[in-house]
């Protein structure tokens, strides 16, 4: 008895997730079938299915969780003594990119609703969000402005920098001498570096069989279980960024928890730092992260 062989046609995430978990079954039913030879019924139900297009689908519950590009980007984090103001700042900036995209109605801007519930549940006083969304516009002189900086850090280190300022030049003039200073040079080129997607967070209620099998019926991509900024273990799902919407409302229907839902940049490939550039790539991300017109830093340094 031999196994055909046929060339895979490239499919959408959704559909190689299907295809994965077809092939599982099939895999487990032949590991019980005893009157089969030995090599099929020791054949792995851990397969890792990719697609030949321009993305990598992870579809078996052995390899789901930390062995995909999205789960090697290297975490890191500034002071500890630092992290609640600075978080706050964030959270604040947050609700004005948001009033300023959507309005400042929550009822009606479901991204406001979501970064004022989560801040509620940081600790973030009703009075900073209220000034928060009243400041969304700045004044009529000083206008907020959103861009992204491009990074080229040490060792070859791609950085993209989500910049909310009122005073876009000095704001440019300032990252630039920080780049210099920590071996960075701004202005270089790495968006291409990157690619667009869909982030959300659900609480970790979920084993990593189950959450496989929640990706499949909310239509994401993929999935694995990350440790989010409170050292906290979470189910992070990823999907298209035009499907983010969809999703959630599939994981809510599914009774999965959201925490957080954003798009995000994601490194297409993770550069392996060691020693020195490690260091200084890693100081040049905390420096950036704690100026208070920085949203979001992404970067593709490897864990």
């Amino acid at each position: 008895m031999a196994l055909a062989t046929k060339t895979i046609p490239v499919f959408s995430g959704r559909q190689m997730c299907y295809v994965a978990a077809m092939w599982r079954s099939v895999l487990q039913q032949a590991q019980a079938c005893t009157g089969l030879p030995a090599k099929f019924r020791d054949v792995s139900p851990n397969v890792n299915v990719t697609s030949y297009g321009s993305r990598n689908i992870h579809c078996s519950p052995g390899q789901f969780a930390g062995h995909n590009k999205w789960s090697k980007v290297r975490h890191i984090k500034g002071p500890k003594d630092q992290a609640k103001s600075m978080l706050f700042a964030k959270y604040a900036l947050q609700i004005r990119v948001a009033v300023k995209e959507d309005g400042p109605n929550p009822d009606l801007n479901s991204k406001l609703d979501s970064i004022i519930s989560i801040a509620k549940d940081k600790g973030m006083t009703k009075a900073s969000i209220e000034h928060a969304v009243k400041t969304a516009h700045g004044n009529k002189d000083k206008p907020l402005v959103s861009s992204q900086a491009d990074i080229q850090g040490p060792g070859g280190a791609c950085i993209l920098v989500d910049v909310v300022t009122d005073a876009s030049k000095q704001t440019r003039d300032q990252l630039r001498k920080l780049c210099k200073t920590h071996g960075g040079v701004y202005g270089s080129k790495v968006r291409h570096a990157f690619e667009r997607k869909g982030v959300i967070m659900v609480s970790s209620d979920l084993d990593m069989d189950r959450a496989e099998e929640v990706a499949i019926e909310a239509g994401a991509e993929d999935v694995e279980q990350v440790v989010d900024e409170d050292d906290m273990e979470v189910i992070q799902f990823i999907c298209d960024p035009a499907d983010l919407q969809n999703v959630q409302e599939k994981l809510a229907e599914l009774q999965c928890e959201t925490k957080s839902s954003s798009v995000e940049y994601i490194p297409t490939q993770t550069l392996p730092l060691t020693g020195d550039l490690l260091e200084q790539a890693s100081t040049l991300v905390r420096e950036l992260s704690n100026r208070d017109d920085v949203l979001k830093v992404y970067h593709n340094i490897e864990a």
